[in-house]
């Protein structure tokens, strides 16, 4: 599977806040550190090989989440929570761990946004695993700065595109959506989950400005779809503080 393509190998503890998950039949996907108990996936990723039917506490105990360095062993998912929104309008989920992670260099949370930074030409840092068109390394980090791209430009894009590619981005006014680079970088199978991540210069604080969602844009299509995390704040907030 291909996953970003093009792109920088990340350093060590670049991206503190990136998860990798590993759902049944092993596949491979992305998952956002939010606290020391708490990250955010996609609905989609979650229900990668279960059918729709399955409930997310028999979906649960099949995920595995690795934070930090690959030497890190797996951690256990104790609870899984879809957004009210998915699958129609919001493709988002929070991943409750079964224990607080220990949080140093290499495992830290990502910061909430508490202003909208999602702007026009805005540029972001997307991070995922995963062999790219020049790189053959399976387990290396990678990275891309990409711009935010105009919502309407997004929407005529994939409204022109028929119904005949097999998956579709769910697009509403809870999304937005990210651009290549000048490199012709992009995003690809196996990102989805990972956080468009900004950095504000007033506080010098990271901030998960959105969440991956389509990410089966690689080469082929134009547009990655990301979740609007400050859209979904309240929400997040809310399933957080119940526990």
């Amino acid at each position: 599977m291909q996953r970003i393509i093009g792109g920088l190998l990340a350093g060590k503890g670049s991206f503190p806040w990136q998860g990798r998950m590993v759902t049944r039949h092993n596949l491979t996907v992305g998952a956002t550190l939010i606290s020391d108990q708490w990250l955010l996936t996609t609905g989609r990723n979650v229900y990668l090989n279960h059918s729709e039917n399955a409930k997310p506490e028999e979906i649960a105990p099949t995920l595995r989440l690795f934070l930090g360095s690959k030497e890190q062993p797996a951690l256990s998912i104790e609870r899984v929570v879809l957004h009210s929104g998915y699958p129609e309008t919001v493709d988002l989920a929070l991943l409750k761990l079964k224990q607080k992670v220990l949080l140093g260099e290499e495992v830290m949370p990502i910061c909430l946004p508490q202003k909208n930074y999602v702007q026009s030409g805005r540029v972001g840092y997307i991070s995922g695993w995963g062999r790219g068109a020049t790189f053959a390394f399976p387990d290396m980090l990678k990275y891309v700065m990409l711009p935010v791209a105009k919502d309407k430009d997004c929407r005529q894009y994939y409204e022109a595109r028929n119904d005949s590619y097999w998956v579709q981005p769910i697009l509403s006014n809870d999304t937005f959506c990210v651009g290549m680079s000048e490199l012709q970088e992009n995003t690809c199978y196996g990102d989805a989950g990972g956080a468009f991540a900004v950095h504000d210069s007033d506080d010098n604080t990271w901030y998960a400005a959105g969440i991956l969602s389509y990410d089966k844009t690689c080469m082929a299509s134009m547009y990655g779809v990301y979740v609007n995390v400050q859209r979904v704040l309240a929400w997040v907030k809310e399933t957080v503080a119940a526990g």
